[in-house]
């Protein structure tokens, strides 16, 4: 079959959904499309973050046209205009006629992309299969609260109903996520498939070799406790939380920090200062961002993965490599319903070190917790399960 993938940023160097699912379906053997706009994400201090991994921008434009990425073929649209995360390209249309896909998977109801897409679906005859992954989350602050709710119900869920009006299914990352739109858009549950995000196991398992190596370059001894948090850094993933837990116990356990991803210049900046007015020294690691392939060798030199705030699909990459998890009751708490690690309540310190010191005290507890970690994303987690279900959903 041929499938678009169609998005408003398609961001292949950081990898996320909609490039891993786009590879999984490559790799089943079908003719696979990307279809996006010729600009990157507005990620904060989005050029150091490709700096970390190899690559220099001199700012967030593509070259518009058409290449060949991993097996995928990425029409590049020129964008007309960009509202935040809102972005309209010139002849997507056209595109898509050139295809003739037999189905197209919109990523993101609240993106332009997916609005350009869904008029020509009885045009061309393919299936539309739009995914949500936005509650439209809360924001710390009722200001930013107010403009996030200002913004979806004043302007995107006007965009979105259509988007579903047209769409033959759609795809919640999370059962929350399908409660949001049972509630907030009145969507017939039966048009709604819950199909989670996912891993790419190739990528993504146990390095034993490439572990030793980096903790022998980072100057991490066996008899140390590594914990490792991953992922684009912004407030809402409150790391000043895990830094202060971790200044309370590190000599009591003999613990290291690592803390990949870069992300806002500010909230960089404080959380590097906190690090340096608690004397942590060295035994912070802030690595920047690293190279999806290098992601794995990380996880694997780690002992317990922590997300301390907003959740991420970094955690099942980390589980993927066979890492316990801690982290914050918050969108993705499914992801420790497998007797692999523990949940707290958001921003309770005391409850956070409590899971920490369970952990870290018990070498065969880590263990176990991180095999279930890997035996959850081979049952439930894979792209290869995530691209089958997506399929699944266009029948």
């Amino acid at each position: 079959m041929k499938i678009v993938h169609i998005m408003g940023y398609f961001v292949p160097e950081l990898g996320y959904q909609e490039y891993y699912l786009a590879k999984a379906h490559k790799k089943m053997g079908h003719d696979v499309y990307v279809v996006a706009s010729d600009m990157i994400y507005p990620f904060s201090n989005i050029k150091k973050m490709f700096k970390d991994i190899g690559k220099n921008i001199k700012n967030r434009k593509r070259k518009p046209g058409f290449e060949v990425i991993d097996g995928l073929k990425v029409y590049w649209m020129p964008h007309i205009v960009e509202y935040t995360d809102f972005i309209l390209c010139r002849n997507v249309g056209k595109v898509l006629e050139k295809i003739m896909p037999d189905i197209v998977f919109a990523h993101e109801s609240r993106q332009g992309m997916t609005c350009q897409a869904a008029p020509y679906k009885e045009k061309l005859g393919f299936k539309l299969i739009v995914d949500q992954h936005d509650n439209y989350h809360e924001m710390p602050g009722k200001i930013k609260n107010f403009l996030r709710a200002t913004d979806y119900f004043g302007f995107r869920k006007h965009l979105i109903d259509y988007n579903f009006r047209k769409s033959d299914r759609i795809v919640a990352v999370t059962k929350r996520t399908k409660e949001f739109l049972l509630k907030t858009h009145k969507i017939s549950p039966r048009k709604i498939e819950v199909i989670e995000l996912g891993v790419d196991t190739d990528l993504y398992n146990y390095k034993k070799k490439g572990a030793i190596d980096l903790r022998k370059k980072l100057g991490i001894k066996n008899n140390e406790i590594v914990l490792i948090f991953s992922g684009i850094i912004f407030s809402r993933k409150n790391i000043e939380l895990l830094i202060n837990a971790f200044y309370e116990i590190y000599n009591d356990y003999n613990l290291r920090l690592i803390i990949v991803g870069d992300g806002e210049k500010g909230y960089m900046q404080e959380l590097k200062q906190l690090a340096r007015d608690l004397k942590l020294g060295n035994k912070i690691i802030f690595s920047g961002f690293v190279k999806k392939e290098k992601l794995p060798v990380y996880y694997s030199a780690a002992d317990i993965g922590v997300w301390p705030g907003n959740n991420s699909v970094s955690i099942i990459e980390a589980m993927a490599c066979r890492l316990p998890i801690i982290m914050a009751h918050m969108q993705l708490p499914h992801l420790v319903s497998h007797n692999n690690g523990f949940k707290f309540l958001l921003n309770d310190k005391k409850n956070m070190k409590q899971c920490l010191i369970k952990l870290i005290k018990n070498k065969q507890l880590r263990d176990r917790m991180g095999n279930n970690s890997l035996k959850a994303v081979s049952k439930y987690y894979s792209y290869s399960i995530a691209g089958r279900k997506f399929l699944e959903a266009a029948k």
